[in-house]
């Protein structure tokens, strides 16, 4: 009789036991369903429903609910992206119109989306320039020519012109110092123009329309990137110092230019690094830097007297960093860069696979070179 009692009570027991859980699991999901519903509701209001500000918004060919969520929540006409984005996706929204939208702090979400849904452009696209990475002033001029009645040697004439550069100065005094102007330097801008897909309203656009709209694309991305994560330094001649933009971008494009993906890159910032602190006697050797100093394409073989040339570029023959960038670059690039992991790597070579080998020193590098 005793027992029956403690395993009626233990029953008992376990039963309120789960209700309870249960009771707690349905409250937690109510809660959390009351506070999604708040959130909801406050990131589907307007971000300032007093604003009068008309804000151009550039909605590119093939652009998804994504990439335009997140443009939308950068420029701060929208509270919340991932909010936004699904809202899209469950009004079916996913075709849009490319072009230029004007849009205000003051519209709903509602209001964007049946705006982006009727393709209710500011200005249709008229013409696409697209730049990729690790293009140099000379391959930039070369696309320029292709898309538009510009030539190359009008856009490279414009890139020489002192007096020209002196007046994008005024716009950029931070971003484009002196450092452009000095002597053995091949096109002041070189590296400065954005890698990016850029559209125009206009099939007539003019050098100065293409070339500043690119330079805010660098404003707005790679020196943004330089500039909000804290001083770049580093220890040269057993002193540290705070490396200038335009030196960040001329370690930048070594990297742009030598490696392909995230990780090799990311051990080649180091590398460069390491060498320029710990060996400043060892030049950073980069080929294509020597490509650039003599002019060269990408694939052309580099002879023995060619690694002697005396160009501020060739970094065989001058120690450290290049006098300037030789190429633009990517917004990942600029990441990987601004953030460089801790190694002890001095060397690298590439295994008779293609895979690229980084060693510590040079008996390792030496026997990565059998492999």
């Amino acid at each position: 009789m005793g027992n029956n009692s403690i395993y009626k009570d233990a029953r008992l027991l376990s039963k309120y036991i789960s209700l309870t859980i249960v009771v707690i699991l349905l409250l937690l999901f109510l809660l959390l369903f009351v506070i999604g519903i708040i959130v909801i509701g406050i990131n589907n209001r307007p971000v300032n429903q007093d604003s009068n500000e008309q804000i151009i918004v550039q909605v590119e060919p093939g652009s998804n609910t994504e990439t335009i969520s997140e443009e939308l929540s950068k420029k701060n006409i929208i509270r919340n992206a991932t909010i936004f984005k699904y809202y899209l996706k469950l009004n079916n929204i996913s075709s849009f119109q490319a072009g230029e939208y004007k849009f205000s702090p003051s519209m709903s979400p509602k209001d964007i989306a049946i705006s982006l849904e009727s393709g209710k452009v500011y200005l249709k696209t008229a013409l696409q320039i697209e730049i990729k990475a690790e293009s140099s002033i000379e391959l930039i001029a070369g696309t320029i020519e292709e898309e538009t009645s510009i030539t190359r040697e009008e856009f490279l004439k414009k890139m020489k012109d002192r007096s020209y550069i002196k007046q994008i100065q005024k716009k950029y005094p931070k971003m484009i110092t002196d450092e452009v102007m000095q002597q053995g330097i091949r096109y002041p801008l070189e590296g400065y123009l954005a890698a990016g897909k850029y559209q125009f309203s206009k099939k007539d656009v003019s050098i100065d329309e293409i070339v500043e709209t690119m330079l805010k694309e660098t404003y707005d991305t790679t020196y943004n990137i330089y500039k909000n994560n804290g001083a770049f330094k580093l220890t040269r001649n057993y002193q540290e110092e705070e490396i200038s933009f335009h030196e960040f971008l001329s370690l930048s494009s070594l990297v742009e230019s030598e490696m392909m993906n995230v990780t090799d890159k990311s051990r080649y910032v180091s590398l460069i690094i390491n060498r320029i602190e710990n060996n400043p006697q060892s030049a950073l050797n980069s080929d294509k830097s020597v490509k650039y100093a003599l002019n060269k394409e990408p694939n052309e073989n580099l002879s023995e007297h060619d690694y002697k040339d005396d160009s501020k570029y060739n970094t065989y023959v001058h120690k450290g960093l290049p006098i300037g960038p030789i190429c633009n670059i990517s917004e990942e690039t600029a990441r990987i860069t601004i953030n460089p992991p801790d190694t002890d790597y001095y060397y690298y070579t590439h295994s008779k696979s293609g895979k690229i080998i980084f060693a510590d020193t040079l008996k390792e590098q030496e026997k990565n070179r059998e492999n």
